[in-house]
């Protein structure tokens, strides 16, 4: 029996025997109730979406405007998601073209700095890096055969690609930092929050597996 149905059936009870105090407090309940049901309707997910940082849920993530920074032992692992326009002043800052001005829509990039603080040798396979949502729908950072396959025709802009874009084994000296691009596929449309995993960066033989958790907000 739908709720129109029901408040009609009521408001012909109220008529014969339902005491009129009782009557508005019915007719008040099954208003909220049809209101309720109306604010609970799904709606369509917006077709410009961003990435914010969530809240740091331990001491060794902390949050600072865009960036999510993981200071687990002795390195600093930095993450911010892009949008089209940071990519862009990205590869102005480098003196390069921006070879991914055109699939802006197709693609989820962060920006990821490491420091190496310890006395050992920091190695990381970004090939292993992977982009989950709530879902647990998920896609793999771009590698180098990618990034051939996408820009192979142009020159100019396979060697912008490669050169910023972290890509298979990168190994970091101790005291030294390095920073670049993980460009993922686009999210799906209705992914309500994301999680950048990093799954295999070591210090010495020591493994360090980090997740990055960012909410999916409206563009604005």
């Amino acid at each position: 029996m739908t709720l129109a149905l029901q408040r009609t059936n009521w408001r012909a009870r109220a008529g014969n025997s339902c005491p009129p105090l009782l009557f508005w407090s019915i007719l008040l309940v099954c208003s909220g109730l049809v209101l309720s049901g109306c604010a609970l309707t799904a709606s369509a997910p917006p077709e410009k979406v961003g990435l914010r940082p969530a809240p740091s849920r331990t001491p060794t993530y902390t949050v600072s405007g865009r960036n999510i920074i993981a200071t687990p032992g002795p390195l600093t692992v930095t993450v911010r998601p892009l949008a089209a326009e940071d990519v862009l002043a990205y590869f102005q800052k480098h003196r390069k073209k921006n070879p991914f001005g055109k699939m802006r829509d197709d693609i989820t990039p962060f920006y990821l700095r490491i420091e190496n603080r310890s006395r050992d040798q920091l190695t990381l396979d970004s090939g292993l890096t992977i982009l989950k949502d709530q879902k647990n729908r998920s896609g793999a950072a771009f590698d180098a055969a990618e990034l051939f396959q996408t820009f192979g025709e142009n020159p100019t802009l396979l060697r912008a690609a490669q050169k910023e874009v972290l890509t298979g084994y990168l190994v970091l000296a101790p005291d030294r930092s390095r920073e670049g691009l993980l460009v993922f596929p686009a999210i799906p449309k209705d992914a309500k929050a994301v999680f950048l995993q990093i799954t295999s960066l070591y210090v010495g033989p020591t493994a360090f597996p980090l997740i990055f958790e960012f909410e999916v907000v409206p563009k604005e």
